[in-house]
């Protein structure tokens, strides 16, 4: 919450900025101090941890110690996290802690566009982490939805609200499939009915008079006009980022250009701006095709280890492991347009922590559900003849 809420700086670091290092720090401590126990499969990440860590060691670029840990921090957090142990009644707190935090998150939103002074939608707005974390919420009561409890559809609506007042276009998309694109199992006519239900409004959303005038610099467009090479379509100047990048790219397309060298290399491009709000070509810049495969890939098998034990829980669990595998969906749609892999403090650590959550959770109930070990006496028998 701290993240979203954002501000001034503070001791000349950005509040931003303390809401991701702080926790990583306490992970830290608290991981130790607890001897490393970990129920999370970090198995899965290890090539992914070992390309980042090989490429910090012979990075040249400015910043790209303090991005490689941003990189590792959500999974840092998510280690430590999944070696408590937890119940049902922990998991219940949780849930009520995510719909405060619901309930907060719209209220900043709403302060913040100045909606509540007002009464008029902005033209645009800076709440690139209220979007996100909006984004991850949905996973959790898209999830919650499909298993049944009904109420969770209103608060999955009342978040999808968000990027439409912040007139956030990926936004907007990732937080609406997140209902017929969620892992939890749903009856296929249902997923294509909430998914038909979702495009129609979309396509009204579309065309509205608002919409259309931050989509194109003319004021006006066709869904068909929605490509990058159309030079009446507005991307904030991020189309022409993303083709200079691309040619360097091909220059060194396997191995990339080292460690976080995409930001110096965007900033003498733009002159003020650091990150080129495309991570997928973040990732191919730095650590080309051998690091994005790597990192993709990892993705794949964690979303699908997920769903495995997702199947295999109940309860609270169950849901926690659902969300968590599709909340990889809205993170990947981001991907494509902003710097989700390095906001950690948005949307990675929160993420993270659904996930160690939950196999947390399913650790402490194999525990329990486990029979004791018998007990083995020995006994010696003296004989006298």
């Amino acid at each position: 919450m701290i993240a979203c809420i954002g501000g001034e700086s503070f001791l000349g670091y950005n509040i931003s900025g303390y809401a991701w290092a702080v926790p990583a720090f306490v992970s830290v401590v608290v991981f130790f101090s607890r001897r490393g126990r970990i129920n999370l499969p970090f198995k899965i990440w290890i090539p992914w941890i070992i390309v980042v860590a090989g490429y910090l060691l012979f990075a040249d670029a400015e910043n790209a110690f303090q991005r490689s840990v941003m990189l590792l921090c959500p999974l840092f957090i998510g280690m430590t996290v999944s070696g408590f142990s937890l119940g049902e009644g922990e998991l219940s707190n949780f849930r009520r802690l995510y719909h405060y935090m619901t309930i907060s998150l719209y209220i900043i939103a709403l302060l913040k566009t100045g909606l509540l002074v007002t009464g008029v939608l902005p033209e645009a707005s800076n709440l690139s982490a209220p979007v996100m974390t909006g984004a991850l919420l949905c996973t959790l009561f898209a999830t919650n939805y499909m298993l049944g409890q009904k109420s969770a559809l209103v608060w999955w609506g009342t978040l999808v609200g968000i990027p439409v007042i912040a007139l956030t276009r990926m936004g907007v998309i990732a937080t609406a499939l997140s209902l017929p694109l969620t892992v939890a199992p749903m009856k296929i006519l249902k997923r294509v009915f909430l998914a038909a239900i979702i495009i129609a409004v979309g396509y009204g959303l579309f065309y509205s008079a608002r919409v259309q005038k931050h989509m194109f610099y003319s004021g006006s467009g066709t869904l068909q006009e929605v490509q990058l090479q159309n030079p009446n379509l507005s991307t904030s100047g991020r189309s022409n980022i993303w083709e200079y990048m691309q040619q360097e790219i091909d220059k060194q397309p396997l191995f990339g250009h080292g460690a976080n060298a995409s930001e110096p290399f965007v900033s003498r491009l733009t002159g003020g701006l650091t990150h080129p709000h495309n991570d997928w070509l973040r990732l191919l810049f730095d650590y080309g095709y051998f690091g994005a495969v790597i990192f993709g890939i990892t993705m794949a098998l964690q979303v699908l280890h997920l769903i495995r034990k997702g199947t295999q829980a109940s309860g609270e669990t169950r849901i926690l492991f659902f969300a968590a595998a599709s909340s990889f969906i809205s993170f990947t749609l981001f991907m494509f347009t902003d710097n989700i892999i390095l906001y950690a403090a948005f949307f990675g650590n929160f993420q993270f922590t659904i996930l160690g959550l939950a196999y947390a959770a399913k650790a402490t109930k194999g525990m329990e559900s486990s029979p004791a070990e018998p007990v083995r006496r020995t006994v010696r028998l003296k004989i006298r003849w």
